[in-house]
């Protein structure tokens, strides 16, 4: 169990507890060290093994020896927990921004990217088409985000392309410059953006922000009986946790206040589609955008499939282009027949006819 004392030594314990600098000893191994820590009673028992060491008896073992001296630093268990949790903190607090950062950049392109909006002009503009012959469906001002998924599945009568290769193409031809083609920006969100999207919950993104609200409050409590029980070794410490702890508070205001503006956004998004699931309930990230995922994915497909068709195209036409360059440069110069008969004798009289001798 206490194999730890192959890989931790005494004074470097010592020195990251009493000035929490990590570099002599790392987060892992202050972590293995905090899992293992001995419970009071063990510490009790060695104190009093320790009391009754004689030099006849000889001393304590090195797993005995290493604990007794770590249970000399004033509140060892609590300062090892200050230290620990603040990696801890950073990850998990990193992570959830991630999602809602993700999220919001989604939404916003959703809401406002041109592209997009051509696209959704698009589609309504061929559905339309392609339902000219009712009133009511042919002259639609808009239409249900559900059928993206399925643009792939609707074939031309000789069953040679879809929907949605039609409207890929479409796109490029009317808003994506010649010269620009093979370089267009893509006009959807990407589809990995909108995938970790769906999988955002926010009743658990919730959940996780009040779960590290307890913990700062739970380091803030260690740190606090560290620094009223160790009133001759209460810096650097004192200070470094007081800097932590403003910081993490700052850091889960600034999250939650995304969290917000995350919850805002979406319901924006569900209002600019009138998006309202078949189920009655409210909105979610997952039943919303589960409607996109696949939509931009198919539609990135064939993007891509546009984009090396012309630039095959274009390195067809450079081909050409050499290759009549090549044979203007190879084929011989003609020469001037000279005239012969009747035409010879008009051409040579005219000749004399001009010079100053005739």
């Amino acid at each position: 169990m206490w194999s730890m004392v192959s890989l931790l030594v005494t004074a470097p314990a010592e020195t990251a507890l009493l000035d929490v600098d990590t570099s002599v000893i790392n987060y892992d191994k202050l972590q293995k060290l905090y899992e293992n820590r001995p419970l009071q009673e063990e510490i009790q028992a060695i104190e009093k093994a320790s009391a009754k060491v004689t030099k006849d008896e000889g001393a304590l073992d090195k797993p005995e020896q290493f604990l007794f001296e770590l249970s000399k630093i004033p509140h060892f268990s609590e300062r090892m927990h200050c230290i620990i949790f603040q990696p801890g903190f950073t990850e998990n607090l990193t992570i959830i921004d991630s999602k809602l950062n993700n999220l919001k950049l989604t939404c916003q392109t959703l809401l406002s990217e041109k592209g997009v909006q051509s696209v959704m002009s698009l589609i309504l503009a061929v559905g339309n088409h392609m339902n000219g012959g009712s009133r009511v469906r042919g002259q639609a001002d808009g239409f249900n985000i559900e059928i993206l998924p399925n643009l792939r599945d609707v074939k031309s009568q000789d069953n040679s392309t879809s929907l949605l290769y039609y409207v890929v193409h479409s796109y490029r031809s009317l808003y994506v410059p010649s010269g620009e083609a093979e370089n267009a920006k893509f006009p959807l969100p990407e589809p990995a953006d909108v995938g970790q999207a769906a999988l955002v919950n926010f009743d658990d993104v919730l959940s996780e922000m009040k779960k590290i609200d307890r913990d700062i409050s739970d380091c803030s409590k260690q740190a606090a009986k560290v620094i009223q029980g160790s009133e001759d070794n209460q810096q650097p410490f004192k200070d470094i946790m007081d800097k932590f702890l403003a910081r993490a508070n700052k850091s889960l205001k600034e999250v939650r206040e995304s969290f917000a503006e995350c919850q805002t956004q979406f319901d924006q998004v569900c209002m600019y589609y009138s998006w309202k699931p078949k189920s009655g309930k409210e909105p979610t990230p997952k039943t919303f955008f589960s409607q996109w995922v696949a939509f931009t994915s198919e539609f990135k497909d064939v993007w891509k499939k546009e984009q090396q068709r012309v630039i095959k195209e274009k390195v067809i036409e450079a081909k050409l282009r050499i290759q009549q360059k090549r044979a203007l440069v190879q084929k011989p110069p003609t020469q001037k027949a000279k005239p012969e008969g009747l035409v010879s004798f008009a051409s040579e009289f005219e000749k004399l006819k001009n010079s100053s001798n005739f």
